[in-house]
């Protein structure tokens, strides 16, 4: 399978499961779905960023954010692309991209990114998130590894 073909795919299987599992989950919008006692499934609207930071209800504030947005997911793409054309692997750009890309989504179709996975231990709960904020998180993480980590192991291995 070609390297175009996987970015490919990967790309679109973020975007789909992402999607597909925000459309499951719409219909308990009003009924959240305890899994487990660490767990449960609880729709929120979020109108900011990561966590609900700047979450909002202003609309000009809304666009603006996701203009800004959509401007980093497009400046990543065309760092992903001359990656890609040097021969580097780029999984985790595109996981980044496809996260974002499927977030933007929401904010266009449901004025606002769809979280709905909710983890919690006693009294501490984690910010509600989605498929597509994994993907993210996932993603800079190899970015992390792939460009910080191994460039300064190779370094210390030549010395």
């Amino acid at each position: 399978m070609s390297d175009t073909l996987k970015n490919t795919l990967l790309f679109i299987a973020v975007v789909v499961l992402d999607q597909v599992s925000k459309w499951l989950i719409l219909p308990y919008k009003e009924s959240p779905i305890e899994l487990t006692s660490f767990l449960t499934f609880s729709v929120d609207t979020n109108r900011g960023i990561s966590w609900g930071l700047f979450n909002t209800t202003n609309t000009w504030l809304f666009v603006f954010i996701t203009l800004i947005i959509g401007l980093l997911t497009l400046s990543l793409c065309v760092y992903a692309y001359q990656q890609y054309k040097q021969g580097n692997t780029i999984y985790g750009e595109l996981l980044v991209i496809a996260g974002s890309v499927s977030n933007i989504i929401d904010r266009v179709v449901h004025a606002g990114v769809i979280d709905f996975i909710a983890i919690h231990f006693g009294s501490y709960t984690w910010p509600v998130f989605n498929l597509a904020d994994v993907a993210i998180v996932l993603g800079v993480f190899i970015m992390f590894i792939q460009h910080i980590v191994l460039p300064h192991k190779e370094v210390i291995s030549d010395a």
